[in-house]
């Protein structure tokens, strides 16, 4: 008797464009169900509409009126059990406490390993 697949874990992915195919890339491998969107109104509606994601992957050097880490913070007031990781290729750094709920960021460039290991912490906290 087959025992029935365990359900992928689901990442929301938020990048530019520019890295965007090399991130699916990486957590396919890893064995992520990836929904790409290119716009926060797009991350909000998918978030609205899919109660099964288990983290959003977002860099918030995105342009939008609303600033990455705020959405980030909107977001986390929605669904505070969502995983939540940041990253960044013009920031460098954030406190802690700049980061909702239990997420992280990760400057960019980031290793894939370390990409890896952050988004699984994440699954595991939500």
């Amino acid at each position: 008797m087959t025992r029935p697949k365990a359900k992928q874990p689901k990442v929301l992915l938020l990048e530019t464009a520019q890295r965007c195919a090399s991130t699916i890339s990486i957590l396919v491998k890893a064995d992520f169900e990836v929904i790409a969107v290119q716009n926060p109104n797009e991350a909000w509606a998918t978030l609205e509409a899919q109660d099964d994601v288990d983290v959003l992957l977002a860099d918030i050097d995105i342009s939008s009126p609303t600033g990455g880490v705020d959405l980030g913070r909107y977001i986390h007031d929605r669904w505070p059990g969502l995983g939540l990781v940041l990253t960044s290729n013009q920031v460098r750094h954030l406190r802690p406490n700049e980061v909702p709920g239990n997420g992280c960021f990760l400057p960019h460039p980031i290793p894939a390993d370390t990409l890896l290991d952050e988004v699984r912490m994440a699954v595991r906290r939500h």
